[in-house]
């Protein structure tokens, strides 16, 4: 499965303000966050779907779903023009 892609498509829904900038963006450092956001929604999601789920582990991706979110957020904020398509 591609993450990245699955991590692009959740924050340009989660993001609409930052939309078109999740799209453009392909560089290293982005696609890599994207990819790491991807399995840890994924994830979190299974997690919750669970007949029992751990509200600890499911808080644990929770966080690191938000902090992923921060991260990509500041980094198109400081994202040249020249690194987008």
């Amino acid at each position: 499965m591609n993450f990245e892609k699955v991590g692009r498509s959740r924050m340009m829904m989660r993001l609409p303000r930052h939309r078109r900038q999740i799209s453009d963006a392909n560089f290293l450092a982005i696609n890599d966050l994207l990819e790491a956001y991807g399995l840890a929604a994924m994830k979190r999601d299974e997690l919750r779907e669970q007949l029992t789920p751990d509200p600890t582990v499911i808080g644990e991706y929770e966080d690191l779903c938000q902090k992923l979110e921060d991260d990509i957020i500041k980094m198109l904020a400081g994202v040249s023009p020249r690194m987008v398509r």
